[in-house]
């Protein structure tokens, strides 16, 4: 898990910096991985809750990649970023701090939160 959570860090880091401009250097307060099917009912709803809302807690800097995709909707559904169809998607919110979600091939569930 200690490989797996390091590859998801770098990660998370590389989503805060290219869609909020957040360079996020410092150690996040959690970090964790686990598949969508080992998350009980109130796991996957607590984890789904940030990437289907339809409004953000606090707007994304104007000019930062983020609100140009929000203005668009470029590749979003609802907070998610679908980078592949089935295949990768992630999110960014900003609420105290920075949380970066993702699923890989919809199986591993992913999260890192950076408090501020």
């Amino acid at each position: 898990m200690t490989r797996i959570n390091r590859v998801v860090l770098k990660n998370a880091r590389g989503h805060a910096y290219f869609e909020y401009g957040e360079p996020m250097m410092e150690a996040p307060a959690h970090v964790w991985a686990l598949p969508l099917e080992s998350m009980t009912e109130a796991e996957l709803q607590e984890f789904g809750r940030y990437g289907s809302q339809n409004e953000l807690a606090a707007w994304p800097e104007v000019g930062s990649r983020m609100m140009t995709r929000l203005v668009s909707g470029e590749d979003m559904a609802g907070q998610w970023v679908i980078v592949q169809e089935g295949k990768y998607r992630y999110a960014v919110t900003e609420e105290r701090g920075i949380l970066v979600q993702s699923i890989l091939s919809e199986y591993l569930a992913t999260e890192v939160y950076w408090k501020h």
